[in-house]
């Protein structure tokens, strides 16, 4: 790598030099417009940046590892495979940027706008932060097991084909995303609104769901086996064919569901509401916690072996 000295590169930035492979860690820029800059496969580890407007810039292929970003705005900057594993990104603008295959492991985020970003098989394995807007952005076959967010909007996002297991995710709003075919397993979910999302083929196996909302949500398939379910809406939802099977569900609300053909066998249920539920096909083998004047109803609106 070609190296530069701090003061080389903040007086080639003005003249618009494009750095490649150049060796740049611990660079420190602060209160500048460095728009449409070009870092091609540098390496800058333990960079601080700070206050700086950085639109379309090009980091491609950029080792950012271990960086501190502090107001900086990234809008519609290339971040393809670049590598920002055990960063510091706060008050960071992502709008419409290209983040195919970048590296956030262990990454901390704090006031994250970063609506229609692009990060399809992006890695967020064990990142964390609070109060992050992700609307409309892609995250595609992305890997976020093992994050912690708190405050996160992911409304109208496409969340297809994730790997989110053993996640922690407080106040989310999913709203019409699509996460279809996504693995949320062995994680805690509190607080999310995922009214008329689509969650087909959808994991919550052994995960613990409190206080949220599936209003009118596209539950087809969905996989909810031996979760604990405390205080959900599923109002309008269809749970046509989902695997309820070992579930734990308290204060459930399944008025004007679809439950058809759904495996609710060996479920555990308190203080639910089937009102105009469709339950013709499913069954109930085993359940437990159900009123007399429950399994009636069951029974004679199709549901099977209930008890």
């Amino acid at each position: 790598m070609t190296l530069f000295q701090p003061d080389i590169v903040l007086q080639k930035l003005q003249e618009k030099h494009e750095f490649k492979q150049a060796e740049l860690s611990r660079l420190k820029l602060e209160t500048a417009n460095i728009d449409e800059a070009i870092f091609i496969g540098c390496y800058l580890r333990g960079a601080i940046f700070s206050s700086l407007s950085s639109k379309r810039a090009n980091f491609k292929n950029t080792n950012l590892s271990f960086a501190k970003i502090n107001q900086v705005d990234l809008e519609q900057a290339n971040l393809e495979r670049t590598e920002f594993n055990s960063a510091v990104l706060s008050q960071v603008t992502l709008d419409d940027v290209n983040a195919y295959k970048a590296r956030f492991f262990g990454t901390k985020f704090n006031n994250i706008q970063g609506v229609r970003a692009n990060l399809t098989y992006a890695d967020l394995r064990e990142a964390s932060g609070e109060n992050i807007d992700f609307n409309c952005a892609n995250f595609n076959q992305a890997f976020l097991s093992k994050t912690q967010f708190i405050q996160l909007n992911l409304s109208r996002a496409t969340v297809t084909n994730c790997s989110w297991q053993k996640a922690k995710i407080s106040s989310s709003s999913w709203q019409k995303a699509n996460l279809q075919n996504t693995n949320l397993s062995n994680s805690i979910v509190e607080q999310a609104n995922f009214n008329d999302a689509s969650l087909v083929n959808t994991k919550f196996i052994s995960t613990s769901l409190n206080a949220v909302d599936f209003t009118a949500a596209e539950l087809i398939e969905t996989n909810f086996s031996h979760a604990q379910l405390t205080a959900v809406n599923f109002t309008d939802s269809i749970l046509l064919s989902a695997n309820l099977e070992g579930a734990k569900l308290t204060d459930i609300d399944l008025s004007y569901a679809n439950l058809q053909d759904a495996n609710c066998e060996q479920t555990t249920w308190k203080n639910v509401i089937f009102n105009n539920c469709n339950v013709n096909g499913a069954v109930f083998s085993q359940a437990e916690g159900l009123t007399d004047e429950q399994c009636q109803w069951l029974k004679q609106n199709g549901a099977l072996n209930v008890p």
